[in-house]
């Protein structure tokens, strides 16, 4: 399956799945209002493969398969935290202390910061795969079993699969910056026409929240359904 495919089939899975029925997109509103847990039990109905979008019901369900992905992907950000501990913590020891002065002259390590950017993109490279195994497999242990998961990779191809991430990245952060840029210069010009200052900018940014929040189903929803296939294009699963 070649990039524009794998495109054309998560958009048109999102737009008849979810666009195409408000019903759904209310029930997936909710659930990413109700801290995203639920959303991401969806995304795990996502994962296991479903020809059409899955209904949005059993919400039981959906709520602990949604805490068993936020689960695994704790596990996965605790050697970022721990970089990050080693990078940030003098500066919070000050803190603790009161040596504000202290704080503020605190410069980070650049090693330890390239080192951080360096796990924090091994980690975003495998999760994917880790996530949709974990999902279909129903083992924990499965979402950290690097040898079929690098396995997997393999078999898609360690290049067309980073590209395709890129292209995930950049399809949606495209419409994302270009939401935000447009609300700055709404924000920048209707303070500037109204001197409304504050109130202006708080409305603004709650409107800006709001936006986010109606289409974050639409994303997520696109994005799962666009690793499946992509997972799906390594074969059966070993």
């Amino acid at each position: 399956m070649d990039f524009g495919a794998l495109l054309d089939d998560a958009f048109s899975y999102t737009r008849s799945g979810i666009f195409g029925n408000l019903n759904r997109w209310a029930a997936l509103l909710l659930a990413v209002i109700c801290l995203g847990i639920p959303m991401n039990g969806y995304v795990m109905r996502i994962y296991r493969g479903t020809d059409t979008a899955p209904d949005v019901d059993r919400w039981g369900t959906l709520f602990i398969d949604g805490l068993k992905l936020v689960i695994v992907g704790l596990i996965y950000s605790i050697p970022i935290l721990i970089v990050w501990a080693f990078i940030y913590g003098g500066m919070f020891i000050e803190m603790v202390k009161g040596n504000l002065v202290a704080a503020g002259n605190f410069e980070p390590n650049l090693a330890l910061l390239l080192l951080m950017y360096a796990v924090e993109i091994v980690i975003g490279i495998i999760m994917p795969v880790a996530s949709i195994r974990f999902a279909r497999m129903n083992r924990f242990a499965e979402a950290f079993n690097f040898g079929a998961i690098f396995t997997t990779i393999g078999k898609i191809g360690w290049i067309r699969y980073i590209l395709a991430l890129i292209i995930l990245a950049i399809v949606i952060g495209i419409p994302i910056f270009i939401l935000v840029f447009g609300f700055i210069i709404v924000a920048g010009a209707g303070i500037y026409l109204t001197g409304g200052g504050n109130i202006a900018l708080l409305g603004l940014v709650a409107l800006f929240i709001l936006v986010m929040l109606i289409l974050s189903p639409l994303i997520g929803v696109f994005q799962a359904r666009y690793m499946t296939r992509l997972y799906e294009s390594a074969g059966p699963e070993e």
